[in-house]
């Protein structure tokens, strides 16, 4: 009897033990959800605190530099002689004497081609005879009236006068045609290649050679419209040609059309390259480079600018971060930046990423990195 109610004891006294171990468990386990969820709570609100206005459009801003452009105004242009002249034949004849080579070099004046010339030597001939006459006889006549003599008048002697006059007139025709037989070198140049022989007949106004002056050329080329206001004579160039590779020949402008061309919206430029060992030949392609400006120019992000029907545009921040709509021209790009003419001083400040949300009376908020992410990145 007693052995029974020992038991039902210490079954009781473990039934105690269990509901006391249960309770205080389950109090445990409520204080440490309690404690979770004002953690989570706490961290929800700073996270509130650190976030962006939902009404406004988060973007990143850059300054406005003001620096010369850095980009170069690119064409392509062929070259020419600064003289080229198609030597022709004045009057008909045959050719007699060939006093120059292909490929050689001759000054000014310097006989090219020597035309058959007999009968004007003879007419030349001819009249300088009768010079010869008509100044003795005026000199006669002159004697003999300055000695006072009645054998002469006055009249003769203006007579002979006269015809010594015409005898000098005629010797010059003769030496004048007996003179353009020989074809001479208008200017100092260099013969380009012919076909010339001794005994050929060349008609009045024949072709007989071709004289190259080519110690300097000009290189014609065309820049867009644009670019006009960067084109003035001494501007320097840089030329450059698929025939002399690694070459860099440097020369200026000297000469642009005062119009644009309205189908292509380009003007037309002359720059002339000094060419004194004649390595460049009237003909050659030259890829043709000019520094753009050395004026300084606002120079933004290329993804700030925009467009619109009205042409390309930035918004630039004012007071309070307020987006200001500023109308722009582009002028240049060099990689990821551009040179504009527009209404920003240095230091002004427009959007950058995310201009393409931006519109009038926005509110704007500013991006700004972490720079634990940028010493990570690093």
């Amino acid at each position: 009897m007693n052995r029974i109610v020992g038991l039902i004891l210490a079954l009781a006294c473990a039934f105690g033990l269990g509901l006391w171990a249960s309770s205080s468990g389950l109090f445990f386990s409520g204080e440490s959800q309690t404690r979770t969820a004002a953690s989570t709570a706490a961290n929800d609100t700073s996270s509130q605190q650190q976030s962006f206005p939902t009404n406004a459009v988060i973007v990143t801003a850059a300054d406005v530099e003001f620096t010369p452009p850095r980009s170069r105004i690119q064409s392509i242009g062929t070259g020419k002689a600064i003289r080229l002249i198609h030597v022709t034949a004045d009057v008909a004849g045959t050719v007699e004497e060939i006093h120059v080579q292909p490929n050689t070099d001759v000054n000014a004046g310097d006989p090219i081609v020597t035309l058959q010339r007999q009968t004007q030597k003879i007419l030349l001939d001819s009249a300088k005879a009768e010079l010869e006459q008509q100044s003795a006889s005026f000199s006669r006549f002159q004697t003999l009236l300055n000695q006072g003599s009645n054998a002469v008048s006055q009249a003769q002697v203006d007579e002979a006068r006269a015809s010594l006059a015409v005898a000098e007139a005629k010797v010059a025709e003769a030496q004048y045609e007996y003179d353009r037989r020989i074809i001479r070198a208008p200017f100092s140049g260099r013969i380009n290649l012919n076909d010339l022989t001794v005994g050929s007949y060349l008609p009045q106004g024949a072709e007989i050679v071709t004289l190259v002056d080519s110690s300097s050329l000009l290189v014609e080329f065309t820049v867009p419209e644009t670019a006009i206001s960067q084109i003035r004579t001494g501007v320097p160039v840089r030329l450059t040609t698929p025939a002399l590779v690694g070459r860099v020949f440097n020369g200026e402008i000297i000469a642009f059309d005062s119009s644009i061309d309205e189908e292509f919206r380009t003007v037309r430029v002359r720059a002339e390259v000094q060419n004194p060992q004649n390595l460049l030949l009237p003909g050659m392609t030259f890829s043709v480079s000019l520094a753009s400006s050395d004026t300084p120019m606002p120079m933004v992000p290329a993804v700030s600018v925009l467009w619109s029907p009205n042409g390309a545009y930035v918004w630039k921040l004012g007071a309070d971060n307020l987006p200001e709509r500023v109308d722009v021209v582009l002028r240049h790009r060099l990689g990821d930046n551009v040179w504009l003419e527009a209404d920003l001083k240095e230091g002004d400040r427009v959007v950058k990423d995310g201009a393409f949300k931006v519109s009038q009376g926005v509110s704007i908020a500013l991006e700004v990195a972490d720079p634990s992410a940028e010493n990570a990145d690093g």
